[in-house]
């Protein structure tokens, strides 16, 4: 189903200025999330063959400044003559409303032309969602250079970042004792870069020379890990940080990396698309279909075990899926 008229009303017939209307984009957006439906025609106008945009996502526990780090980083971007889009979905973010004063501050640094924001709510149950990955589609098609993901550091969402982004970011503070030990025993060795941040701290120089020993070996496609001391607070070792990136970007670029890394995120995108969609279709089935509603009343009151249950919904559906129409 397409966009009502009523909902792409605010958005510009040439495509081509969504980059340039921070309101129409943050619209598309608010459709997508709402329904993928509501935009697939402009969705498929935006969809791009080749990879544009370098897609970064930003990790770390609560407290280590991802935030101000990515503030900064964008800003910086900015200056050099980069578009960065930032998709915040960690929900202790400042980015997505939680933020203190001082937060809120330097969230205003961001306030450029080449610099568009979206925090994005996320269920429990949503190791990476679908619509993230959407909007890093939409940011692309528009011609965003770098588009910034800034998730929770535990999880589910580790996993699945490491096949969304092109760099994983991973930014620790000083003192991060049971990080460091985490990434010697090998768990958090999803790093392509290690931000050690708030390098003012007196104990910055001993966590850094400490994750420095624990990747030194570490290689992934090619690229030797990197790990690069930062103050974002003080804008102390930002320009160091997005040199390390674009060296990470050319790097991405001519190894083929990049290529393959959108390849493995857009069969992500269909994976998450397809499980919602299957979602929503056994509800709509489950609201209109007698017998599998039957079923499932066996199942909750004991007459029936739920693996027979299920092999019994999947034949149902696989007969239903032939003559099935969606609900409007």
């Amino acid at each position: 189903m397409g966009a009502s008229p009523s909902s792409m009303s605010k958005l510009p017939e040439d495509l081509g200025l969504l980059g340039r209307d921070k309101r129409a984009l943050s619209k598309l957006i608010s459709l997508l999330e709402r329904d993928p439906d509501l935009v697939a025609d402009v969705l498929s106008k935006l969809w791009v063959r080749e990879p544009r945009a370098h897609v970064v996502g930003v990790t770390g526990a609560a407290g280590v400044g991802k935030s101000t780090l990515i503030a900064v980083l964008a800003k910086t971007l900015s200056d050099r003559g980069y578009r960065v889009g930032i998709i915040a979905i960690d929900p202790s973010s400042p980015f997505s409303g939680g933020a203190v004063l001082g937060d809120r501050i330097r969230m205003k640094s961001l306030a450029s032309a080449n610099v568009f924001l979206r925090s994005m709510s996320t269920g429990a149950e949503e190791s990476l969602p679908c619509k993230a990955l959407l909007a890093i589609e939409v940011l692309e098609g528009v011609g965003y250079n770098y588009i910034i993901i800034e998730t929770p550091g535990a999880g589910q969402y580790s996993v699945n970042i490491m096949k969304a982004v092109d760099t994983v970011m991973v930014t620790l503070m000083p003192g991060a004792g049971d990080e460091i030990q985490a990434i010697k025993a090998g768990l958090m060795e999803i790093g392509d870069i290690y931000v050690i941040n708030k390098a003012d701290k007196p104990e910055a120089e001993m966590t850094y020379n400490q994750v420095l020993f624990a990747v030194k070996d570490v290689e992934r496609s090619g690229w030797k890990t990197e790990v690069v001391k930062v103050s974002a607070l003080y804008r102390k070792g930002v320009g160091d940080l997005v040199n390390v990136l674009l060296k990470r970007d050319e790097f991405i670029r001519s190894s083929g990396l990049q290529v393959s890394k959108r390849k493995e995120r857009r069969k992500l995108e269909l994976e998450l698309l397809l499980d919602l969609r299957l979602k929503k279709l056994i509800k709509e089935l489950l609201a209109s279909d007698s017998e599998l509603t039957n079923l499932y009343e066996r199942v909750v009151l004991g007459g029936l075990d739920t693996v027979t249950a299920s092999k019994e919904i999947i034949s149902k559906l696989t007969e239903v899926l032939k003559h099935y129409k969606p609900l409007k």
